[in-house]
């Protein structure tokens, strides 16, 4: 580059100073569209992926979750891949069965809750304040005839770790079915909770096992699950209608006598916001890319216009028209090349401002071709 060259670019500071300006805009705010936009995207994906939906069976109405009296057929419907679709896409099963118990060191008679996860569970649950201590890993899992009880009971046991109990299916009317609908079973302390409370709980096959020989069938009272995967909820949902109704609050008989609500409202809402955001950018970035095409046009016309007489003596004197061209365009475009750049480097998006220098060096091309097609005999004659 010769210092005549340079000297072109800086004889008009001013228009130089607004090509600088207009490239580092467009340039800036494409770039920032983009991240913007994979941000955005990236969010969507996370909150998705990460988000925990629980579905819930209710009574048809919608108003109970508990003390559903629900035949083992439920259970079957969330586990059993070879018969049901919606096992495959069900995780963290949480059922329970309810039972009446009297038991040694409480000595009235209580609600003893089979439970397969501690999740829900005020007592139990460390993400509703629960603090449990289990002497066992595997006690949620286990078949064992294990129990918990609170912290208060414990330590009234004096380091006994037996517990008797005779325990009723609510289900069947106790006065009628005593000797069928009861059992007497020993269990083993697996554990306390903290602080008082007459709430005891033992695994949910345990459960299952008492009720087998108590009454010769299972039930349970309550059934929930989380989403495997939150993508495919819709067909978590058309599965589910195999089974499960959907909550018609008015419904007094029907098909089914449960309901799965599926509760994704947080994730929508969530997405929905995401995906505004996200068709927002989606018509910003066009835009943007269609101003940096039409400002290389614009600043290319005010830049060459009041040129032809320059370009047409450079011609005059033996430079071809290509070599004309490249020099036009290398002063037009060296400080929008400088501009880019510095955006790209600055939001780490090189693509964009590589785009944004594109359109404006078409616009730009287009305006400077203008300018020097024009032949030196006929601005001559124009001139005369």
């Amino acid at each position: 580059m010769s210092p005549f060259f340079f000297k072109r670019v800086l004889r008009a500071p001013a228009k130089q100073i607004g090509v600088l300006l207009v490239t580092l805009v467009l340039s800036g705010l494409l770039c920032f569209l983009a991240d913007y936009r994979e941000g955005q995207a990236q969010k969507r994906t996370e909150a998705i992926d990460s988000a925990e939906v629980l579905c819930v069976v209710t009574n048809i109405n919608g108003t109970q979750a508990t003390h559903l009296r629900m035949g083992y057929g439920g259970m079957q419907a969330v586990t059993r891949e070879d018969y049901y679709r919606l096992p495959q896409y069900v995780k963290d099963i949480r059922a329970s069965k309810e039972f009446v118990a009297s038991l040694t060191y409480i000595g009235v008679d209580e609600m003893l809750l089979a439970v397969t996860s501690p999740k829900g569970l005020m007592q139990l649950d460390p993400d509703m304040g629960g603090k449990v201590t289990l002497f066992y890993d595997d006690f949620y899992t286990s078949q064992e005839m294990w129990i918990v009880v609170s912290e208060d009971v414990y330590r009234s046991m004096n380091g006994d770790t037996v517990v008797f109990g005779k325990i009723f299916d609510p289900m069947l009317d106790r006065d009628e079915t005593d000797e069928r609908g009861s059992g007497t079973v020993e269990f083993t302390v697996a554990g306390y909770y903290a602080g008082p409370g007459e709430e005891t709980y033992i695994p949910f096959e345990t459960g299952m096992q008492i009720l087998d020989s108590i009454t010769g069938s299972r039930s349970l009272d309550s059934l929930a699950f989380v989403a495997k995967d939150n993508h495919t909820l819709d067909a978590l949902r058309d599965a589910a209608s195999d089974v499960f109704g959907t909550v018609m609050p008015d419904a007094a008989t029907g098909p089914y006598r449960f309901a799965l609500t599926v509760h994704d409202e947080d994730l929508r809402m969530t997405v929905a916001a995401l995906d505004s955001n996200i068709r927002r950018t989606d018509w910003l970035i066009p835009i943007t890319l269609a101003l940096a095409l039409a400002a290389g046009f614009l600043m290319g016309f005010i830049a060459t216009r009041n040129e032809s007489n320059t370009y047409a003596l450079m011609r005059s004197v033996g430079m071809t028209k290509r070599k004309l061209l490249c020099a036009a365009l290398l002063e037009q475009l060296l400080l929008p090349l400088i501009a880019c750049a510095v955006m790209g480097a600055v939001f780490r998006a090189p693509l964009g401002a590589l785009a944004v220098f594109v359109l404006y060096a078409l616009g730009c091309t287009a305006a400077v071709l203008r300018a020097v097609s024009v032949s030196p005999t006929k601005l001559l004659r124009e001139q005369e």
